[in-house]
C-alpha cells in the first residue's frame, strides 16, 4: 500500500484513534486540534490538585470493546479500572448497590432487596406474562436467543422501533419502564420515544456480555492521550491550538486543509471528526451533491449532559461506588418531557460520578470531587433552562450527599455553551448524531463522503455503542476499510471515493 499524507481533524476518541491507526499502517499523519489541549469532549484538565473530566463520561466495556481492540493493534492504550459494585441506584425509598450487569448476583440480590422493601417493584412476573402474551413462547425464546447472539442481530431488526414502543409492549410496570427509560438516556442521551431500540439492544447486550463498567486510569483524557502517544511513536505530528478554517478540494478530491492562521497543510486524505455538518461547512456546500446536503441538514443530534462539579476538601463517605444514578419519583412517560416542553420538573434523573473512587490520584489526598450530570436540551438557545436544571441538581445533590455543604471549596457549572466551545460544534450535544429512529443502523452516515479522500470519523460516522465507544468503533471500522486496500496510488481510482 502506498504511503499517503493524511490530515486528521480533531483529537477526541475517534480522531486520536484513527490518526494513530493510520500512522501504524505506515502513513504520514498530521493531527490538528482546535484546543490547546488534546481530547475534545473527552479531556481531563488539572485544577488545584484535581484532575477533572471536562464532561460526564461512561466508557462501558473498556478493554473488552473497541478501545481494547485499538490498543492491541497499536501496542498502546489506557489502563482500565473496574469496580464491583459498579454503581449505586438512588431511589425515593433508599439505595441499592449494583453490578454492571443486571444478571450479576449482586444485582439480582439488590433487586430482591429493593422489591422486599418496596423501593422498586420491577414487576418481573407481570412483565414476563405480558411479554409472553405479546410475543408467544416461541417469539420470546427467539428474542432472548438473538439478544445473546455475539453479533447482535437485533441491532438491524429493531433499528426502526423506538425504545418506548418496544418496552411498553413488554411491561406495564412503572419501575421497570422508568429504569429502562433512564438507561436509554444515560447511554444514548435521548428520550425513549426518539431512541432506537436496535441501538439500545446492542448497548445492553454488549455491556452485559462484557460484564463490567470501566474508567481509564488518569481520567477520561487518558484515552486519547494513549493513542496520541502511539501516534508520536510512529513519528506522527500533533498540532494543538490549530483550528481548521477550510478543507481544500479540487475537482472532487481533497488537497489538504487551511488553518485559521492561514497555513496550508497538504494532504492526500483528510479524516474529519468535526461532525458531518461542520465538515460540510469546512469543505464548502458547493462541493457536495444536493442529496448529501439534505442528509447533513436533516441530521438530528443527541441531547446534552450539563454538569455541576463539586470540589471537596473531604471524602464523601456516603458515595461508596464510583457512580450513582438518582432515579426521579416521576412517571416514566413524563420524566424527560422537559427536554421538549422547556420546563423544569420537580425531580431529575442524575448521573453522578466520583472519579476519585476509581482512581485516587485524580483528587488531592483526603479530598474528593463529585460531577453531577443532568440531561438537558442541546440547543444553545435554551441555556437559561439548562442553568435552572443545574440549580435544581445542586439542591438534589446536597440532599443526597449531606457532606457537600461543609466540604465544598468550589462549585462549577458546565453548560451547553461550554460544551460547544470545547467541541467546535454548533450545539452542546453530548454525543453527536443521535442514535434515533430514522438515523440508526444502516441509516447512519457512512465514513466515506462524495469528495474523494475525505472521510468522517466519530459519533457521526457509523459506529455502534455508548458515546465514546461509538467514536472509537467508527475509527476501527474506518481503519480496516482503508487498510484493506482503499488507499491506492494516486490516479488508480477507488469506488469508495464515491461514498
Amino acid at each position: 500500500m502506498s504511503r499517503h499524507r493524511i490530515v486528521v481533524i480533531g483529537s477526541g476518541p475517534g480522531g486520536s484513534a484513527i490518526a494513530a491507526l493510520m500512522a501504524h499502517a505506515g502513513h504520514d499523519v498530521t493531527l490538528v486540534e482546535r484546543n490547546a489541549f488534546p481530547g475534545g469532549k473527552c479531556s481531563s484538565l488539572p485544577r488545584d490538585g484535581f484532575v477533572v473530566d471536562t464532561g460526564v463520561h461512561m466508557f462501558g466495556r473498556g478493554p473488552v470493546g473497541p478501545f481494547g481492540t485499538i490498543s492491541r493493534i497499536l501496542g498502546e492504550g489506557p489502563t482500565w479500572l473496574a469496580s464491583t459494585p459498579s454503581f449505586t441506584l438512588s431511589l425515593p425509598g433508599g439505595r441499592l448497590e449494583m453490578a454492571s450487569s443486571i444478571l450479576h448476583p449482586i444485582s439480582i440480590l439488590n433487586f430482591m432487596k429493593g422489591h422486599a422493601r418496596g423501593w422498586q417493584r420491577m414487576g418481573w412476573t407481570s412483565t414476563a406474562s405480558r411479554a409472553l402474551g405479546a410475543l408467544g413462547p416461541r417469539g420470546l425464546f427467539s428474542l432472548a436467543r438473538r439478544f445473546n447472539h455475539p453479533r447482535y442481530p437485533l441491532y438491524a431488526e429493531l433499528q426502526d422501533v423506538s425504545v418506548r414502543d418496544f418496552m411498553t409492549t413488554l411491561s406495564g410496570s412503572e419501575d421497570f419502564l422508568r429504569t429502562f427509560h433512564a438507561q436509554a438516556m444515560l447511554t444514548m442521551v435521548l428520550p425513549w420515544h426518539r431512541a432506537s431500540m436496535g441501538e439500545f439492544a446492542y448497548i445492553l447486550a454488549s455491556t452485559m456480555q462484557a460484564s463490567r463498567l470501566c474508567y481509564p486510569c488518569g481520567g477520561s483524557g487518558a484515552v486519547p492521550a494513549s493513542f496520541l502517544r502511539a501516534l508520536r511513536r510512529k513519528r506522527g505530528i500533533i498540532r494543538l491550538d490549530c483550528e481548521v478554517s477550510r478543507i481544500e478540494t479540487k475537482e472532487g478530491r481533497v488537497r489538504g486543509v487551511t488553518s485559521s492562521k492561514g497555513e496550508f497543510l497538504p494532504a492526500d486524505v483528510v479524516i474529519s471528526s468535526a461532525g458531518l455538518r461542520r465538515t460540510v461547512e469546512l469543505a464548502g456546500r458547493d462541493a457536495f451533491p444536493r442529496d448529501y446536503l439534505e442528509v447533513a441538514d436533516g441530521l438530528r443530534d443527541s441531547e446534552a449532559f450539563v454538569a455541576v462539579k463539586f470540589f471537596l476538601e473531604r471524602k464523601v463517605s456516603s458515595m461508596r461506588t464510583p457512580c450513582l444514578l438518582h432515579m426521579p419519583g416521576l412517571s416514566p412517560h413524563a420524566m424527560f418531557d422537559y427536554l421538549e416542553d422547556g420546563g423544569v420538573p420537580s425531580d431529575l434523573f442524575l448521573f453522578v460520578t466520583a472519579p476519585g473512587n476509581w482512581d485516587p490520584s485524580l483528587v488531592p489526598p483526603g479530598g474528593d470531587c463529585l460531577i453531577v450530570g443532568v440531561p438537558a436540551p442541546s440547543s444553545l438557545g435554551r441555556q437559561d433552562q439548562a442553568r435552572s436544571l443545574l440549580d435544581l441538581a445542586q439542591e438534589l445533590a446536597r440532599g443526597i450527599f449531606p457532606e457537600i455543604d461543609k466540604a465544598a471549596t468550589a462549585v462549577e457549572m458546565v453548560l451547553t455553551g461550554d460544551i460547544s466551545r470545547l467541541s467546535g460544534r454548533a450545539g452542546g450535544d453530548c454525543i453527536g448524531a443521535a442514535q434515533e429512529v430514522g438515523q440508526s443502523g444502516s441509516r447512519r452516515p457512512t465514513p466515506a463522503t462524495p469528495i474523494g479522500g475525505l472521510f468522517l470519523v466519530g459519533a457521526d460516522a457509523g459506529g455502534r455503542g455508548i458515546g465514546t465507544e461509538m467514536a472509537a468503533d467508527s475509527a476501527l471500522r474506518l481503519y480496516f476499510r482503508l487498510k484493506d486496500g482503499f488507499l491506492r496510488p494516486r490516479g488508480a481510482g477507488d469506488p469508495c471515493d464515491r461514498g
